[in-house]
């Protein structure tokens, strides 16, 4: 179009209305340029004029075409305004056509918490614990993962003129149903728990295996995935993991604190700097453990060695060719099955087989609240003698009732600790003196160099004795 068809164009958008004489009042409208709007400007007479009429307007209005949405109304008012203040009033929106509804496709939404992954932070909170913050979406079975928004249709609109104005589509990201999700007339679930993966093509699937190449750290967040975990990177100091299904690593695995719910396999090592915890609800395989406590329900085995450690299993500790148990607590249903035991110096190790660890722990703490509920009581009653007061007097019943309830409770764990007498202690290397065994809570003390020796429980003779171990 060229600058004079523009400007021809421009000046079509533009009514000048009069009443007559240049002198009398007029009203200047313009149409917008998608002429869905109207607006005018009324002038009033000048001295010796005539006044500008509604019906003048209007009749003006449809000679022009603008036959749709005026508003005859506010043309009335804004005349009378101008005719009896005298006054310009501009810009007032006489007409208005019909604008168009857009369209809008069916499409899913996705909860807004699963794509933005931010920092929960407590106000109260004295720090923001960063090793919480995850990178990872991670959802539940039947959990929602989107809504479904149905279509809502597109409507034509009418401009000034009367004429149809047509509607638009709106384009909306695309997401579908992959694997492990379903696609639900209400939105789309997740078929399994998982973490929630979305491709460049919007294919929403739900993973069981958790795959992390780069290991764990302030990129990843702690780690709490419901299925199967392959670490093939470390895990930084400070980091915790939850795996419901089974855990495998490739490296040295620094524990701070991990539950595994199934089994769990380290190709390298198992290191917990003294405070590390492990939990394992399987079997437990590794190259080594060193300075870490590990409660493992089925069968511990270790290439190598396990040095300074607190390690419980309701199986077998079973240990490599060359494999030594040093400065170590042990508390296993099985047996021990190591190469050397002990050490000539340094702390020493103990090992306590046939034994549940689980009932074992539940009746440590309920002593434990005993010899505290004691003191406390023995505190209250001491105040009572001085102050016979009734808060004093409740307090004391208190602690009698819930010391009561402990000790019925102990008879209960004791028939459940010593679950297995045929358990055992085998030696395939040597046995230094000052290492404590115990099967079924019979004690036995080492007193001197042994080697390739079995220990077991006769139990006729209630003490455990060893014998020469004789390989198969």
């Amino acid at each position: 179009m060229s600058d004079e068809e523009q400007r021809e164009n421009q000046e079509n958008t533009i009514l000048y209305i009069r009443q007559g004489d240049q002198k009398d009042g007029f009203a200047e409208v313009s149409i917008a340029p998608d002429k869905l709007t109207v607006t005018g400007t009324f002038h009033p007479p000048v001295s010796g004029g005539d006044f500008l009429t509604y019906p003048n307007v209007v009749a003006k209005l449809e000679e022009n075409g603008i036959i749709t949405g005026v508003l005859h109304d506010v043309i009335q008012e804004t005349i009378f305004k101008a005719n009896t203040t005298h006054d310009t009033i501009s810009d007032v929106v006489i007409a208005r056509g019909i604008p168009p509804v857009t369209e809008i496709p069916e499409h899913f939404v996705i909860r807004k918490d699963l794509i933005e992954r931010k920092p929960e932070i407590d106000p109260d909170a004295s720090r923001v614990d960063w090793h919480a913050v995850s990178a990872f979406s991670i959802v539940k079975a039947r959990e929602p993962i989107a809504r479904r928004i149905a279509t809502v249709p597109g409507v034509s609109g009418q401009n000034v003129y009367g004429e149809q104005t047509p509607f638009e589509a709106r384009k909306m990201p695309v997401f579908s149903a992959g694997t492990n999700v379903i696609d639900h007339e209400k939105g789309l679930f997740a078929g399994k728990s998982g973490r929630l993966s979305i491709s460049s093509d919007g294919v929403i699937t739900i993973e069981e295996v958790l795959l992390l190449k780069k290991g764990i750290d302030f990129t990843t967040g702690n780690i709490v995935f419901p299925g199967d975990v392959i670490i093939q990177g470390k895990i930084a100091d400070g980091f915790k993991v939850y795996a419901g299904g089974s855990l495998v690593s490739s490296e040295v695995v620094d524990v701070t604190e991990i539950v595994c719910k199934k089994d769990m396999i380290v190709q390298a090592g198992i290191e917990g700097k003294g405070r590390g915890a492990l939990r394992v609800g399987g079997a437990l395989s590794a190259k080594y453990i060193q300075n870490c406590k590990v409660a493992v329900r089925g069968d511990i085995t270790v290439s190598g060695s396990i040095v300074q450690s607190k390690v419980y299993s309701m199986g077998v500790i079973r240990m490599g060719e060359n494999a030594k148990l040093v400065g170590c607590e042990c508390i296993v249903i099985g047996g021990v099955i190591a190469f050397d035991i002990g050490t000539p110096r340094g702390a020493k190790t103990y090992i306590r087989c046939g034994t549940n660890f689980t009932v074992q722990q539940e009746l440590d703490i309920a002593n434990e609240q005993l010899k505290i509920l004691s003191i406390k009581l023995q505190q209250a009653e001491t105040a009572y003698k001085d102050d016979q007061n009734d808060k004093l007097s409740r307090a004391i019943e208190t602690i009698k009732a819930k010391m009561a309830e402990i000790n019925a409770k102990i008879p209960t764990y004791l028939p459940n600790i010593d679950t297995n007498d045929k358990a055992y202690i085998e030696v395939r290397g040597s046995i230094h003196p000052g290492t404590e065994l115990e099967i079924c809570h019979v004690p036995y003390t080492v007193t001197k160099l042994q080697k390739q020796v079995l220990f077991r429980l006769d139990k006729s003779k209630g003490i455990i004795i060893s014998e020469p171990w004789k390989k198969t």
